[in-house]
């Protein structure tokens, strides 16, 4: 069974603000740990349900955060700044797909989302994204990326805001809640060992259901059309830059594509414009 382990930070049990998150804050170290120790717990499932491959994606922010020395030796790291960001390394190659599931750590809620803990997606530049006319964050873009490249989703952990929001997107993966949202910046977060235990169990549970062939892809009909809207027209002028989008509206943006891993392209790309906007010279 190979696995493929897509690890965020802002849905990991204990982290209830977006401050810890950042690498300059002093909290940071300590969000890390909690990262990881979330991360290994998914590799100490995976593995004691026949897991043989594990490719661990270090999915936040820059995608360098994850202690290389820390983290399971069973499992490899992709890290750095990515070409196809949080599902680098899972497309298929000649022979099919690439695994056989994956498992989603430490994700979270929508951007707009009312409570979800820290909720955004991709970047601070969306304030609502959706696919297929349905909101959605990084979790149900993610899991039409990896359908199309057939790989199923069977695991997803954060807060219970993110399982409410993915239960219609991915029904057949397991929820774990490691948090409960408060706020958007508030949480009240199960112990550190306590949320471990659910995700190794999780984890365990989704890789044993893989293949006994209990899951299945998440596949969105053709044309793939992923929507954003933006702070300001300022981004959205930016994203609609890429060729193939539309600019409609105040301040958003419509991709649509043939195919998810396509859409997602655009998407990506128009985010990362986005972002180019007011940031500061390098």
């Amino acid at each position: 069974m190979r696995v493929y382990l897509s690890v965020d930070m802002e849905g990991i049990g204990g982290i209830s603000h977006s401050a810890p998150t950042e690498r300059a804050d002093a909290g940071y170290p300590a969000a890390v740990a909690l990262m990881v120790g979330e991360a290994n717990a998914a590799i100490d499932g995976a593995c004691a349900a026949g897991a043989t491959q594990i490719v661990v994606n270090d999915s936040h922010g820059l995608m360098f955060n994850l202690v290389p020395a820390d983290v399971d030796p069973r499992a490899t790291l992709i890290q750095g700044q990515k070409p196809w960001s949080m599902v680098q390394g899972a497309a298929p190659d000649a022979n099919g797909p690439s695994f056989d599931v994956a498992l989603f750590v430490g994700y979270h809620a929508r951007a707009g989302h009312p409570t979800g803990v820290i909720a955004h997606t991709y970047s601070a530049t969306p304030t609502f994204t959706s696919l297929d006319g349905r909101p959605v964050g990084e979790s149900g873009i993610n899991a039409a990326v990896l359908g199309a490249w057939g790989v199923p989703v069977g695991l997803v952990t954060g807060d219970d805001a993110l399982a409410d929001e993915i239960a219609d997107w991915l029904p057949w993966a397991a929820h774990v809640v490691v948090k409960r949202a408060v706020s958007r910046r508030a949480a009240a977060s199960f112990h550190p060992t306590v949320a471990c235990d659910l995700i190794r169990a999780g984890a365990e549970r989704a890789v044993r259901r893989a293949a006994g062939g209990e899951l299945q892809p998440l596949l969105v009909r053709s044309p793939v059309t992923i929507e954003v809207e933006y702070r300001n027209g300022g981004e959205a002028d930016h994203a609609a830059v890429v060729p193939g989008a539309e600019r409609y509206g105040d301040r958003s943006v419509r991709f649509s594509a043939p195919d998810a891993p396509t859409a997602y392209r655009g998407f990506l790309a128009g985010i990362r414009l986005a972002g180019l906007v007011d940031a500061p010279a390098r």
